[in-house]
């Protein structure tokens, strides 16, 4: 049985038993990994973290060979994030991108972009950074790196370049021409603003990202654009998207 270490995000825990947790981590060498932590709940003080959702962690774990359930042995808080726990629309952004974590990476298959992009993330909710801005840049880079990005060069129906108006095609996962389009109920026109956004945010480093201007228009296609395309390329739908929607409403 190896002996491993890395550096950890939690996901989400567990309890286990009487004094035992289970732990769901994203961790930088080893992907989406899940740990017992035996006798946790009985003796805090055996183990140098309280494995608090979206902390960042080194653990130390024994690796099993017949079981996807990994035996953590030490573990020791680096940054707690607490900021983040303050504000509960700062909750809401921090669990969407765990969340988003859980459901789309495979277990035990590392992808350190995808690993940074999700720490990354977590420090700017935590720095006080602008929370909404900071998970639309997340989710284009992380569509990217995980090879599920919508097509934005030319129409994705007839292959010709896009001069003018364009559409989002939700069904095809990309832009459309005016021809293609304007007479189809999975389309909706898109903003030009918005599909620079988009490619100035897959190319750019986070800082760079992080100071581009978007109006509130933009925003807003964005995240319509970007959730419609998760939830019906990538059948999923999140439940931390019910705070999300009910907080921008409110």
């Amino acid at each position: 049985m190896a002996i491993l270490k890395t550096e950890a995000v939690v996901l989400k825990t567990f309890d286990f038993r009487e004094t035992s947790l289970i732990a769901h981590f994203y961790t930088r060498d080893y992907g989406r990994l899940d740990g017992i932590l035996k006798g946790i709940r009985k003796d805090r003080q055996k183990f140098a973290s309280t494995l608090e959702p979206f902390s960042l962690n080194n653990i130390i774990f024994y690796q099993a060979r017949t079981s996807t359930l990994h035996l953590v042995s030490q573990c020791e808080l680096v940054d707690n994030f607490n900021a983040i726990r303050n504000n509960l629309k700062s909750i809401a952004f921090a669990s969407y991108i765990t969340d988003l974590i859980s459901n789309i990476m495979p277990p035990e298959d590392k992808n350190r972009e995808a690993y940074y992009l999700n720490l990354w993330a977590l420090k700017q909710i935590n720095s006080g950074a602008d929370a909404e801005k900071i998970l639309s840049i997340f989710l284009i880079k992380f569509l990217k790196t995980t090879g599920f990005r919508p097509r934005l060069d030319g129409c994705i129906a007839c292959g010709r370049d896009i001069a003018g108006a364009a559409y989002f095609n939700v069904k095809r996962g990309g832009l459309v021409c005016p021809a293609c389009g304007c007479a189809n109920s999975y389309s909706t026109n898109v903003l030009k603003g918005t599909i620079a956004s988009i490619l100035h945010i897959e190319q750019s480093p986070w800082e760079d990202a992080l100071r581009l201007g978007l109006s509130a228009r933009i925003r807003e296609e964005l995240n319509t654009i970007l959730h419609n395309f998760m939830e019906f390329h990538l059948q999923i739908k999140l439940k931390s998207e019910k705070l999300l929607t009910v907080l921008s409403q409110g």
